[in-house]
């Protein structure tokens, strides 16, 4: 490979993970080419610059000195639109008077805290269990519920497409790791049943939603399945909360499931307008939890904004359930009718908040995402590592708070870009003068 000239199109990112050259830097120079050779083509769509709040319109900053684009939002995970909510502002600024902007310090030196507090006991009490424990990330939560749990002599079976923060914690653990087949509770029997025994305890964890393809986990069965073998059972509801539920509880809520589930795991930066995760569980549990997670004894609090901004918003998904309602119609309504315009969609039936388009190839991706861009409508590309080789898609996030009016422009700006790159076979507007790429 000529590293100073990397044609891009050529080329996907599963080509730059390693390189044969003993310098562990070696790798960095073809990567920076290939980045370099995407930019100029115009087709890069990651880091773009917002100059505006993530709602559901949103000013985008292209180049330097050229116009903003005024762009629809459907790639931020504000799944309820509370980012912007005056109450969950007003918490925040609240927050910041009587705290400060952080505590700069760590949880079990001075980073404890009574707003911290009324969090962690609002979330036990939001998923039905004992305690629940507040880390920084959502990332954190997992990496460090899992390493503080699992030891060498474990085992941990977790889904195919675990999120990497899960995948994490399992090799931080140490413990022994083994892969179901996505969402298929046979192929997890299977594995528990050849389980040896030398491994001391059993762990099974699920997203309630996972978080690329957008399908709900078949928890009643896998829940099943790990009762029986004598495993433990993780659920994270990062892209659940807020969501399924009557009260917007998650999955195990969704299924009715409470107290059959050993770990409620999420995030804040979905439905909870925050940044920050927690784990929820037993009181012994949670406390060993706390005493070994290493990302949060060595990690500095979340700052009073984010704790106050996910106890409001979590006060507000109690209060207004009709917020939940409009996200369903949304989601109904815009999954619909790109099933009637013959998109490929995954799963084919809405499950959540996620809507994925499957496109495959990671160069007909790219080309539809700048084209997509350029008719002023902001969706998320995924590609390798994020999601397996060859299926590449994009990846749309729904709100309560985009109008119908949004989701038709949204609609139309699609439907014209997926009939010009046969990602569909035809559309209602076939004429392209209708489209709003052409407007």
């Amino acid at each position: 490979m000529n590293k100073s000239a990397v044609n891009s199109d050529h080329f996907t990112m599963a080509d730059f993970y390693d390189c044969p050259e003993p310098d562990l830097f070696a790798k960095a120079e073809p990567l920076y080419h290939f980045i370099d050779d995407w930019r100029s083509k115009k087709t890069y769509t990651y880091r773009r610059l917002l100059k505006t709040a993530a709602g559901t319109r949103v000013a985008v900053e292209d180049e330097p000195l050229h116009p903003l684009r005024h762009m629809i939002m459907m790639a931020s995970n504000n799944y309820l639109g509370l980012n912007c909510r005056p109450e969950v502002k007003q918490a925040v600024c609240d927050a910041v008077q009587k705290y400060g902007s952080s505590m700069c310090s760590a949880p079990f030196l001075s980073g404890t805290y009574e707003l911290l507090q009324q969090l962690e006991k609002k979330l036990a009490h939001f998923e039905h269990c004992e305690e629940a424990m507040v880390f920084s990330t959502g990332y954190q939560a997992n990496v460090g519920t899992i390493s503080a749990l699992a030891r060498a002599k474990d085992l941990v079976l977790i889904d195919r497409l675990a999120h990497a923060s899960v995948v994490d914690g399992c090799h931080l653990a140490g413990c022994a790791v083994r892969s179901f087949k996505h969402n298929d509770p046979k192929s997890l029997e299977r594995l528990l049943k050849a389980t040896n025994e030398k491994h001391a305890g059993k762990l099974v964890i699920v997203e309630g939603v996972f978080s690329m393809d957008g399908d709900r986990a078949r928890l009643p069965e896998i829940v099943g399945v790990a009762k029986r073998y004598g495993a433990r059972i993780l659920v994270d509801e990062a892209h659940g909360t807020g969501v399924l539920g009557p009260t917007g509880g998650g999955a195990v809520e969704h299924f009715n499931l409470h107290g059959q589930v050993d770990l409620v795991l999420g995030t804040f930066s979905k439905s909870l307008a925050s940044t920050g995760g927690f784990v929820a569980g037993s009181r012994k549990v949670i406390n060993y939890i706390r005493h070994y997670a290493r990302s949060y004894i060595f990690s500095a609090s979340p700052t009073p904004a984010n704790v106050a901004a996910a106890h409001t918003a979590l006060t507000l998904i109690e209060q207004e359930p009709a917020l939940r309602d409009k996200l369903w119609e949304n989601v109904r309504y815009f999954h619909g009718a790109l099933k009637a315009r013959g998109f490929k969609l995954f799963p084919e039936t809405p499950e959540s908040a996620i809507v994925v388009i499957v496109i495959g190839s990671d160069k007909l991706l790219r080309t539809i995402s700048r084209e997509i861009h350029e008719a002023n409508l902001f969706v998320n590309s995924v590609v390798y590592p994020a999601v397996s080789k060859n299926a590449s898609r994009l990846r749309i996030s729904l709100s309560a708070s985009h109008t119908r009016e949004d989701l038709d422009q949204a609609l139309e700006i699609l439907t014209f870009i997926g009939v010009k790159h046969k990602v569909v076979e035809r559309g209602p507007h076939e004429n392209p003068a209708n489209s709003p790429v052409c407007a």
